[in-house]
Parts: structure tokens; C-alpha cells; sequence
């Protein structure tokens, strides 16, 4: 019988320990984690993510508060970052699979957080259409890391963490739903109004 043998992150050894869906200690818990894994999908459906925002609303609410209170001081807060807390936490994001390695120093939202992200996004937005695009952004990228981490990840981590992506990345997508969002209302107040086909290509 094979033995598998490996060196685990203090990220991974924290999340290993505090695993419920699977019994066991240290190896044998990888073991039937393994098997947990085979026989189910990974991601959760979006209504079970909505669920889980009403569970842990009030966390979510204070590191979206922490995330803003960062912008009070600076419209820019990755420019303050040294290379070593960027590796620091770029490493962290790779481990629980939110960030993928590129080249030297270089960072993508794996895939998987992207299309997640997506759905959230949208989610959130529908939810609450009174919030602003870019806290809808940071709440969907701080349910992602909460998730991600399963509880291992330091509040000050999942701030560094929502600025990082959402700067690097994922304000796109708000850029696009704000757009989306103007259109459709200058739509509804001008609903005579021809749109050229080029709009709708």
C-alpha cells in the first residue's frame, strides 16, 4: 500500500485541524478528506452561499468595514505595500487556491474564485440594490476568502486579501455591473429612446 507523506503549511495544518466534514487524526483525516472529495463537488451553490451571508452577516459587515476604513486614508492602499507583505500574502491566497502563480512576482485569481466570484457578484447585487457596486465586490471576495480559509484566515489576511484581489483584478467586473446598472436606468427614464445596434451586438 502506498504512503504518502507531506509538509503542510501552518494555513493548511489550521485547516486540516478544524475540518468537520471528516473524522480522523492528521493522516487519516487526509485520507477520508480525500475520499470526501472524490464522491462530492467542491463548490457550493449559490443559494447556499446566500444562506451562508445570513448566517455570518454580521462577520462579513466588519471586514467590509475594515476594508473601508483602509480607503479613508488612501484611494490606493497597494501602493503603501512592501514586495515582502505582497509575497506574504500572495503565498497565503495560493495555498487556499484563490490566487494562481504566473511567472516571478506575478498573480491570477485562480478559475475557480473568478467564475465563484462572478456568481456572488451578481448575487449580492440582486440581493441589495441600494449598494454600491465595489462593496458588492468586496463583500463577494470577503465570503470567498472566509470560505476558502475556513475560518483560518486573520481578519487583517481577508482585508490585505479583499484590497489585493479586488484592486488587481476584480473591480472590472464592478466597472462593468455600475455600467450595466446606469444603462438599465437610463433605460427605464427614457424608455422611447432607439438603441443602436451596435450597443447590442
Amino acid at each position: 500500500m502506498p504512503k504518502v507523506c507531506a509538509d503542510l503549511s501552518e494555513i493548511e495544518y489550521g485547516i486540516l485541524k478544524k475540518l468537520t466534514i471528516v473524522e480522523g487524526d492528521d493522516g487519516e483525516k487526509l485520507k477520508n478528506l480525500l475520499r470526501f472529495y472524490i464522491h462530492t463537488l467542491p463548490e457550493l451553490k449559490s443559494s447556499e452561499y446566500a444562506l451562508r451571508r445570513i448566517e455570518n452577516k454580521k462577520e462579513i459587515e466588519e471586514n467590509l468595514q475594515n476594508v473601508w476604513d483602509v480607503y479613508e486614508y488612501t484611494d490606493y492602499p497597494t501602493e503603501n505595500w512592501g514586495e515582502d507583505m505582497i509575497d506574504k500574502l500572495a503565498g497565503d491566497l495560493i495555498e487556499i487556491n484563490v490566487l494562481v502563480k504566473t511567472g516571478e512576482r506575478q498573480f491570477l485569481p485562480s478559475n475557480k474564485f473568478r467564475s465563484l466570484f462572478k456568481m456572488l457578484l451578481h448575487d449580492v447585487a440582486t440581493e441589495n440594490k441600494d449598494i454600491d457596486e465595489y462593496s458588492a465586490a468586496c463583500i463577494a471576495t470577503i465570503q470567498l476568502l472566509m470560505e476558502s480559509g475556513m475560518g483560518t484566515l486573520s481578519k487583517e489576511t481577508i482585508r490585505d486579501g479583499t484590497i489585493f484581489i479586488n484592486e488587481g483584478w476584480m473591480f472590472e467586473y464592478a466597472i462593468k455591473l455600475k455600467e450595466a446598472r446606469e444603462f438599465m436606468r437610463t433605460r427605464r427614464l427614457f424608455p422611447g429612446i432607439e438603441v443602436p445596434k451596435t450597443a447590442t451586438a
